[in-house]
């Protein structure tokens, strides 16, 4: 009982981290660029994971099959998926994007039953359904219809629907690695991780979006602080609890957990850009969050 306490905590834990560095990645992308924040994030998260292999001994085990499906997991997912996140974030703003995330766990079952022919059961399709008519309920609002720091936009909304596309079709190469044989799970996120950076440093330079000005504009002042503040709860310990909320909880239980964050962004945007929500907003995001929930239960139908 004691672990499933904790697991549950950790899940609500990683559920409320993610809900609140959306915010911070997004003042951070107004003053830099989607492509330095994601370099940047992914290099001070990745050091973040080296210290505590180190200071815990974590030992790096892993296959060569299972360290291909890891960097492709790492350049679909992060390089990809994540640029056009932050893009979305820059765009229409942490809610929206992350409402439009939620869809990611649909479009994971989708490939999931494409490439691996797993079924995907009426419950989950229902899921599937009511999450989509969650998202669209609530971009198709009229920009009067509620109070916020940003509007929706068509390019926010492609932007968005790409970032839930990388993460998904990410996910289906992890899952691979895992099929290879046991895996640590924060092994798996480091060599990801690892390898998104290493195609995006040289990227950068060759296309001239790492540059002395670029740099400076991320690396001083509060904008620094802001990327140490968002890449450690974001990317850091938001994952390090998602895992420990795993390992002491029913997947399914730890997993509906998390998926509260559109829920959970409502009162922080609240409280951070004073946005008044429609009924709309609310209804969508409680109907995302109940097709996510039936997507995670549906093998228990």
């Amino acid at each position: 009982m004691e672990y499933m306490v904790i697991g549950e905590l950790s899940a609500f834990g990683a559920a409320l981290l993610w809900s609140f560095s959306p915010y911070i990645f997004t003042i951070i992308v107004k003053r830099s660029s989607s492509f330095m924040l994601n370099t940047s994030r992914l290099l001070i998260s990745g050091i973040m994971m080296l210290i505590t292999f180190f200071i815990f001994g974590i030992n790096f085990v892993f296959t060569q099959h299972q360290f291909a499906f890891l960097v492709l997991s790492g350049i679909i997912g992060l390089v990809l998926g994540d640029t056009f996140l932050f893009k979305s974030l820059e765009e229409i703003g942490p809610r929206y994007t992350m409402l439009i995330m939620s869809s990611s766990p649909a479009i994971g079952a989708i490939i999931a039953y494409l490439a691996f022919h797993e079924v995907i059961s009426p419950i989950g399709i229902a899921g599937m359904i009511i999450t989509l008519s969650g998202i669209i309920l609530v971009i198709n609002q009229q920009p009067d219809e509620e109070v916020s720091k940003f509007q929706i936009t068509r390019k926010g909304i492609i932007f968005g629907f790409f970032a839930a596309i990388g993460q998904g079709l990410g996910l289906i190469f992890t899952k691979l690695a895992y099929f290879e044989g046991d895996l640590n799970p924060l092994i798996a996120t480091f060599l990801r991780i690892f390898s998104a950076f290493i195609i995006l440093l040289p990227l950068g330079y060759i296309t001239k979006r790492i540059n002395i000005e670029s740099i400076r504009l991320l690396f001083i002042g509060k904008t620094f602080l802001l990327l140490l503040v968002g890449s450690f709860i974001g990317s850091y310990l938001g994952i390090t609890l998602s895992y420990i909320a795993i390992a002491h909880a029913p997947i399914g239980v730890a997993s509906t957990i998390m998926s509260f964050q559109p829920i959970l962004m409502l009162p922080i945007s609240k409280i951070v850009h004073n946005e008044k929500h429609s009924w709309k907003s609310i209804i969508g995001a409680l109907l995302a969050v109940l097709g996510i929930v039936l997507l995670f239960i549906r093998k228990e139908f």
